[in-house]
Formats: C-alpha cells, structure tokens, sequence
C-alpha cells in the first residue's frame, strides 16, 4: 500500500460540482483503495512547505472523481 495527495472531483446531490484535495491509498498494484481529508496540519514552517509542495503536485496530477473508487462495504 502507498498514498498521495490528489485533487478529487464530487457532484453533490444538486448537482453541483467541487473539488477538494484527499490523501488517496493505493494497493500495491496500483488500483485506488480509498481517501481520505489530508492532514493539514504540522509541528514547523519546513513542514507546512513540504504539505504545500505536495498539494501542488497534486493540482499537476488527473482529476480524480469519487466514482473512481471501490464502494464502501
């Protein structure tokens, strides 16, 4: 298993769209396990930089969408 940071694209039940940042699990065969709301939070600036970093990798990356993984059980 292995996470990143990605953008992922809802559709709410009025039918309007947003997008928010996730902390997304793969399983080690690269398929999407799940996500989850990110961290955002950190002991120093050098830590808060290095989560900025990351996010904006994660705007360089394909959207995602929530119908892109598994449904819960």
């Amino acid at each position: 298993m292995y996470w990143n940071h990605r953008v992922i694209r809802f559709t709410d039940e009025t039918g309007d769209v947003f997008h928010k940042f996730a902390e997304v699990f793969y399983n080690d065969d690269g398929t999407l396990m799940g996500y989850h709301d990110p961290f955002m939070w950190s002991e120093d600036i050098s830590g808060m930089q290095e989560l900025a970093d990351h996010l904006l990798k994660a705007t360089a990356q394909p959207v995602l969408t929530a119908s892109d993984f598994p449904e819960e059980v």
